[in-house]
């Protein structure tokens, strides 16, 4: 333990970095005191970014490139490719917990595990979680987390050491250290270690051997503890070894290990695996083609999986006070624990369905009419439950009227957006509008009422009548009406033709951000229509980017967003796949501008 103590210092100065990205506004939505993030001046985006060293615009006197509106659309003709700033970031709790499984083989998932919560990083105003400093607790939690998994790593033979040093003569041991240093520093760094840093690790490793009496094999855990609490594994940003090349256009390439890092953490929320560390050591990373071929691999590989489900979870199921983890709703006499539990697992798998094995398209992600399920999911869609002694999630294939929305139309984003039993149109419509359109909603009035639900009315007039009062008709009026659409959907998502007694109407219409007049008759005709709406790709774009580089978009950023929006566009029913090979191998993913101060 009094080995680690050394890297404590390390962390505590990391700790002091001040956060880079403004707190998400909060707001009150339909019931009173449900926060939305990404809220700002309607229209107007969320103010500007690209600060230079992480402090928020507010506090810093230089920025770069401010954030277009919220509801503009792209550029009809093709404007240059450039880049923005790279923001530095710590891990998520995701990549945190995915990294480990990746690097010593650790399935308990400490960051998230719900019976020892952490402390949660909020979402910033690019709608996901984008931490930049270590609090005083998390210090502490990384630093204890380290012990107890290197230690457990070690008893299980997960911590991998180097050929023919598991038990090396007294002689050997430095040059097995030396080994140890190099190829395990290089996968928890995420770029090769600098012989400085092996120097300082050396003494470590010198110091708890003989000092405080470790064993070889402890001597190696210590130093496997001290490199998971460093920096350089829980921060993104793999610095070069030499001040970077500027170009004519004022751009600065990224290095090849920040390249495998942002595509490892963007598709795949973990760390680089060997292939990646590999086209990294061999400069295989440094051209659109390269990058494209590693994109395309990665998508396909079944890891895609996890970044997919943090991404979407963060994006479509996260407005309001909703938990991000589907897992965390609440049993109700319909909504068993044993559906909770497979919700997460169900959207997974969907999304995996559409992106690596189906047809990558947003047509299919928002009308399809299939499903996951296990026995009590089948249940609520009404559908057969799998064969007797089936395990995982079954794909069963639902009512097309009912059901070809897509993810839209299923239960995990369903139930998701419930009072209780109850639906919420409201947090059903703000997903819709804000999400998928990239609208921005003011925060309305602090004295914004509950609502009134009366007997013999539906979900739907209750809500009516609570967004026609002064106080929330400004903005209820704008993001109610898509969340109508899905009033064929109860609390937990099942269907129904009647609410209290009463006929249910899901038909309406509405002005989105951009202006555009969508009219629908139901939940399956909205989504229908977003699924060819350009406005609506465009946001995908833009969401993916906000996602990857842990900011908003810039002005700086539309030439490459042009360029990933055309690729999508080429497929018939817009491949997502294409538009995110295209964005991770643009010059805005892998180029940077200098930060204001930056010394050369």
């Amino acid at each position: 333990m009094k080995a680690q103590r050394l890297w404590r210092s390390s962390l505590l100065i990391a700790a002091l970095i001040p956060a880079g990205v403004v707190a998400a506004c909060s707001a009150r939505v339909g019931e009173g005191g449900n926060g939305f993030p990404g809220a700002g001046t309607s229209g107007t985006g969320a103010g500007t970014t690209g600060v230079a060293n992480g402090t928020s615009s507010g506090s810093s006197p230089a920025t770069v490139a401010t954030t277009a509106p919220a509801n503009a659309m792209l550029p009809a003709t093709q404007v240059p490719e450039s880049a923005g700033i790279l923001q530095m970031r710590r891990l998520t709790y995701s990549e945190y917990d995915n990294a480990l499984h990746d690097l010593i083989g650790d399935t308990t998932r400490p960051a998230e595990d719900p019976a020892h919560p952490w402390a949660a990083d909020s979402q910033n105003t690019n709608g996901f979680a984008s931490p930049n400093s270590v609090a005083d607790q998390q210090v502490l939690n990384f630093n204890l987390t380290s012990d107890t998994l290197i230690d457990t790593a070690i008893t299980a033979g997960t911590l991998t050491i180097p050929a023919g040093c598991a038990t090396p003569a007294a002689t050997a041991e430095t040059s097995c250290a030396t080994q140890f240093i190099t190829s395990f520093g290089q996968q928890v760094y995420r770029r090769p270690v600098s012989a400085a840093e092996q120097t300082d690790l050396l003494t470590l490793f010198t110091q708890v051997r003989t000092t405080y009496g470790q064993t070889f094999t402890e001597a190696l855990g210590s130093l496997a503890k001290g490199m998971i609490q460093s920096p350089n594994f829980l921060y993104h940003w793999e610095i070069g070894p030499t001040p970077p090349t500027v170009g004519a256009d004022g751009l600065a390439p990224l290095t090849q290990w920040q390249i495998a890092s942002r595509l490892a953490e963007t598709i795949w929320d973990t760390t680089p695996d060997a292939t990646l560390l590999m086209a990294a050591q061999n400069a295989q990373l440094g051209t659109a083609a390269q990058v494209t071929a590693q994109a395309q691999r990665m998508i396909a590989d079944p890891k895609a999986a996890q970044a997919l489900l943090d991404m979407y979870e963060q994006w479509l199921l996260s407005v309001g006070t909703r938990p991000e983890n589907l897992g965390g709703l609440a049993p109700t006499s319909n909504l068993t624990q044993a559906a909770i539990d497979a919700l997460p697992g169900s959207f997974q798998s969907f999304l995996t369905s559409v992106y690596s094995t189906g047809d990558g398209t947003l047509n299919t992600l928002l009308t399809a009419n299939y499903a996951y399920v296990n026995s009590d999911l089948a249940v609520l869609y009404g559908v057969a439950a799998p064969a007797a002694g089936a395990t995982g999630l079954t794909k069963v294939t639902l009512d097309a009227t009912q059901r070809s929305g897509g993810l839209f139309t299923q239960i995990p984003f369903l139930a998701q957006f419930a009072s209780g039993v109850v639906d919420n149109p409201v947090f059903r419509g703000l997903s819709v509008w804000t999400k998928l359109l990239c609208g921005s909603v003011s925060p309305p009035n602090v004295n914004v009422p509950a609502v009134s639900f009366v007997a013999q009315t539906t979900t739907r007039q209750s809500y009516e009548v609570h967004a026609n009062q002064p106080c929330t008709m400004g903005c209820h009026t704008l993001f109610d009406p898509p969340g109508f659409a899905f009033e064929n959907y109860d609390g937990i998502g099942q269907w129904r033709t009647t609410d209290n007694g009463v006929a249910v109407d899901s038909t309406g219409s509405f002005k989105s951000p951009a202006l555009n007049t969508f009219t629908f008759t139901n939940a399956v005709d909205l989504t229908k229509q977003l699924a060819a709406s350009t406005e609506t790709r465009q946001c995908l774009d833009r969401t993916w980017l906000r996602y990857s580089f842990g900011r908003l978009e810039t002005t700086a950023d539309t030439g490459s967003l042009q360029i990933a929006d055309t690729k999508g566009e080429a497929t018939a029913g817009y491949s997502m796949r294409d538009m995110l090979v295209a964005l991770v191998s643009s010059k805005a993913f892998m180029y940077r501008t200098l930060s204001p101060g930056e010394q050369l």
